[in-house]
């Protein structure tokens, strides 16, 4: 769904979840090859500008920007040739114009692809954490004399959110050990 700002800006609406980071570069490019390129990005809100349609390659990173190697990973990505296009959070939206219609990938074995998938469920981790208080409080309604609708709304806000967060950890773990596996072959 898109929301149009002006002749040279959109806003979409697109949900992708952590494990769907290949999936979500497919979107980005395809918005690239129409005149679409990405500038910013919030939890399932892509922000677009207008550009000359190019088929560009479009990769995603996850690697915390706290790490005291950060500025020498962003100089090797650009040493490579490609764009940081825009970041959210840990993640780290790459482009470039591949060359003779091969298209460069930013891993180049399972093994080092499957580093990406550890880091991302090491930042997964702390959010889990940090719901496990929440959600434990969320349905203990017993000591209450009263209990709104609100409460319970929140409670199941809580629940569903925390669902959300454990099947994506779970879903990047799979994903991982797909990689590790397929690097034992």
């Amino acid at each position: 769904m898109m929301g149009q700002n002006a002749d040279t800006s959109r806003t979409a609406f697109k949900v992708f979840l952590p494990w769907q980071d290949e999936e979500e570069e497919k979107w980005l490019e395809e918005m690239a090859a129409k005149g679409w390129m990405v500038e910013s990005v919030l939890p399932f809100f892509y922000g677009f500008r207008k550009c000359t349609p190019n088929p560009l390659a479009i990769r995603l990173d996850y690697k915390n920007t706290w790490n005291k190697d950060y500025q020498e990973y962003l100089a090797t990505f650009r040493d490579a040739g490609w764009t940081l296009l825009t970041t959210y959070g840990h993640w780290h939206y790459f482009s470039i114009n591949p060359q003779n219609e091969m298209v460069p990938e930013i891993y180049n074995s399972n093994r080092t692809k499957a580093l990406k998938y550890r880091r991302l469920l090491i930042g997964l981790l702390p959010i889990i954490l940090l719901l496990v208080n929440p959600l434990a409080h969320a349905f203990d309604f017993g000591s209450q004399s009263y209990v709104s609708g609100f409460d319970i709304g929140l409670s199941v806000f809580f629940l569903l959110v925390s669902l959300l967060v454990i099947y994506s950890f779970l879903r990047v773990w799979i994903k991982l050990i797909q990689l590790q596996t397929k690097h034992q072959e």
